[in-house]
């Protein structure tokens, strides 16, 4: 069983196969109230130690998705919109629809930065992922974070959270990543600077965070805490031994 930081099962094997989800459903599913509900999934960000022989296995086949993604016309269009008004973007909140009342709903600038956020451009190589999740050394497996959201995406939280100045100082897009040891200490003081916050700025960071978990999507926020608190000590777990990162956001499947 492949385990996060905190030995809360994140992946679990059956033989040689690919790992299933572990304590929800593998993919969009009728939420709990029934065939009319909302449909229900689970975002899950992976980011944890690997070495380079693994980076240098999967990049070339991750590398370009995540590349294209961050180079598409429509997500640097969205990617301007956020970074020019940030505090525009927020969860739920009561808006007037034509013909009706008021409802809970995103508005169009929230709708906007959840586009942004949730592409998942690795979504369709979960395979891959759990290959080289599975190539981790035994006494790496702790060195790993896993949060997740029902309904949501937990990266676009911490990008919420940490504000696009600070967000954009992180390497990869949106959480996906795939990075040499070299790569990883040349990071590291941007990633430090990222999540160099003053005991205020922390709180109203989680602040935000846990208002996007938890309005848009349907998460715990005690994972807004796991990210803000968990990337920086990981980033130097995996310098000190000399090892590369992987980063995913993807619906285990």
């Amino acid at each position: 069983m492949w385990q996060d930081g905190s030995g809360r099962a994140a992946v679990d094997r059956a033989g040689d196969r690919a790992p299933p989800l572990v304590s929800v459903p593998p993919a969009s599913v009728p939420d709990d109230g029934g065939p009319g509900g909302a449909v229900s999934f689970l975002g899950m960000w992976v980011l944890a130690a690997v070495p380079d022989e693994v980076v240098d296995d999967v990049a070339p086949v991750l590398g370009p998705h995540i590349d294209g993604q961050r180079e598409l016309a429509r997500t640097q269009e969205l990617w301007r919109r956020w970074s020019a008004a940030p505090e525009r973007v927020g969860g739920l909140r009561a808006l007037r629809r034509r013909g009706s009342g008021p409802s809970m709903a995103l508005d169009a600038d929230s709708e906007a930065f959840q586009e942004l956020s949730s592409a998942c451009p690795l979504d369709e190589h979960c395979e891959e992922i759990y290959a080289a999740l599975d190539r981790i050394p035994a006494d790496w497996r702790h060195l790993a974070l896993a949060p997740g959201c029902r309904k949501g995406f937990p990266v676009a939280a911490l990008a919420h959270g940490l504000g696009p100045r600070r967000f954009a100082l992180l390497p990869g897009w949106f959480g996906d990543m795939v990075l040499t040891s070299q790569q990883v200490r040349e990071t590291l003081p941007d990633v430090v600077a990222a999540l160099e916050l003053t005991a205020e700025q922390r709180r109203e960071a989680r602040q935000r965070a846990v208002e996007w978990l938890c309005d848009s999507g349907d998460g715990d926020p005690g994972e807004a805490a796991t990210m803000l608190d968990g990337v920086v000590p990981l980033w130097h777990a995996a310098v000190e031994r000399q090892a590369g990162l992987l980063g995913c956001m993807f619906i285990p499947g």
